[in-house]
């Protein structure tokens, strides 16, 4: 049998399993699910000033494997896209926000303020700090790892054939079977139109990204939550992204890259990456996807 329930709030957003199992073991796998978002959520969280994120940033200690490893792919993406993803925009979207809050002009950006160096590297293994951290909060990758774990967890209890997590937008499926996901129309998010695209997802991960959603307001003007971080200022060329990738984490990094990438840029940096695809709808509604995107 299936079992389909939805969690909120779970890392501020609502979280949807789907778990596909005996009704005792789709209980244990759901509590296991639910028990590892918690626990990473005191890892990766940006909103308590007691997460190891969080303490690490400003000076804290050692980090565990799993800030270790999210640090060591952010710094992986950072590399591979030169600069387009940027684990430290932290100061920037403070910028921005500080400009909604305050109903005045565009923020005129400091050059302080542009995060072109990553403060961090991770060598054998450990990360060191090597400028101010501060702005480090892994927004856009660390759901996906938290999503990837999660399912994980679940997948691995005996007599589960199939589990799916969907974590406001970042979704994983393991196992047997698959899942088919909608994807809605970025100019018309609040309409309760049935999706505009379907895609069929097994055993591998989907991110979507949207400007209509979330954002900044500035003297009248709507502006993307996306940043790009080499002129920090959000990004009007895209409206929509969704990625596919064999993990959430991957999913999570590459849809925030794709975005920030004009949108044949952003196919022709994953063309060639196995198991990845986009779908981009331009801020003019062209769309644009990868040749596997269907398949």
């Amino acid at each position: 049998m299936t079992r389909i329930a939805d969690h909120s709030p779970v890392l501020g957003t609502v979280v949807q399993t789907r778990i596909d199992a005996d009704d005792t073991v789709a209980g244990q796998a759901e509590s296991a699910i639910l028990a590892e978002f918690e626990r990473l959520d005191a890892v990766f969280s940006t909103y308590r000033s007691d997460s190891e994120l969080s303490e690490w940033s400003h000076g804290g200690g050692p980090c565990s494997p799993e800030l270790t490893a999210v640090l060591a792919a952010a710094e992986y993406w950072w590399q591979e896209s030169h600069g387009a993803f940027h684990p430290a925009v932290g100061h920037l979207r403070a910028h921005w926000l500080l400009a909604a809050d305050s109903d005045g002009p565009p923020p005129r950006l400091p050059a302080s303020l542009e995060p072109a160096p990553l403060p961090f590297r991770v060598v054998a293994g450990d990360v060191v700090q090597v400028s101010d951290c501060s702005g480090v909060d892994l927004n856009a990758i660390a759901k996906g790892y938290i999503v990837d774990r999660a399912a994980a967890v679940g997948r691995s209890l005996p007599g589960v054939a199939a589990v799916v997590v969907n974590a406001g937008g970042d979704l994983l499926h393991s196992g047997t079977g698959s899942v088919e996901v909608g994807i809605e129309d970025p100019f018309r998010p609040y309409d309760n139109l049935p999706a505009r695209w379907r895609v069929r997802i097994a055993n591998e991960a989907l991110a979507t990204s949207g400007l209509a959603r979330r954002g900044f307001r500035v003297a009248d003007a709507w502006y993307g939550h996306v940043i790009d971080p080499r002129t920090g200022w959000p990004v009007e060329h895209t409206a929509s992204v969704s990625v596919r990738a064999p993990r959430a984490m991957d999913a999570d990094a590459l849809a925030t890259i794709c975005g920030v990438l004009p949108p044949r840029e952003a196919l022709d940096f994953l063309s060639g990456r196995d198991g990845c695809a986009a779908l981009i709808v331009d801020a003019e509604g062209a769309v644009h996807d990868s040749p596997t995107w269907f398949s």
